[in-house]
């Protein structure tokens, strides 16, 4: 499964693997993967309790005091990503490429002018990382 936001990719995937499991006639168990949760995922009042920035905790959850411990440092001056988001990416998310950091993770490509300031900050980070 390829393309879409997390949760709709995951809720492809479940129904396909449900379809391939009937299909072979391996049993009527379905996928458990509308139980399982997300990395970070917790219920509001325990999000409440993580010690960290607010927008950190909305993004990451539970991790979000490990993002904020990789760098706070703004990629780009005037917006709230910071270089600890990019390690992170790199680190826990298989990202491997400037374009994946910028446009899919932080969304700081799709506007031009920030794309250009953070290239550098960017590609910095990957050779870090990598």
């Amino acid at each position: 499964m390829v393309g879409g936001k997390l949760t709709a990719y995951r809720a492809m995937a479940s129904g396909a693997v449900d379809e391939v499991v009937a299909w072979y006639g391996r049993g009527a168990r379905r996928s458990p993967t509308a139980r399982l949760p997300l990395v970070g995922a917790a219920p509001p009042l325990a999000l409440g309790r993580v010690d960290a920035p607010g927008r950190l905790v909305a993004r990451y959850g539970t991790e979000a005091p490990l993002v904020a411990a990789l760098g706070s440092d703004p990629v780009v001056e005037g917006r709230p990503e910071t270089v600890g988001e990019l390690r992170f990416a790199v680190r826990a998310e298989g990202v491997r490429t400037v374009a994946d950091l910028l446009d899919r993770r932080t969304r700081i490509g799709l506007v031009p002018a920030d794309r250009a300031l953070a290239v550098p900050v960017a590609s910095s980070v990957l050779a870090a990382e990598s």
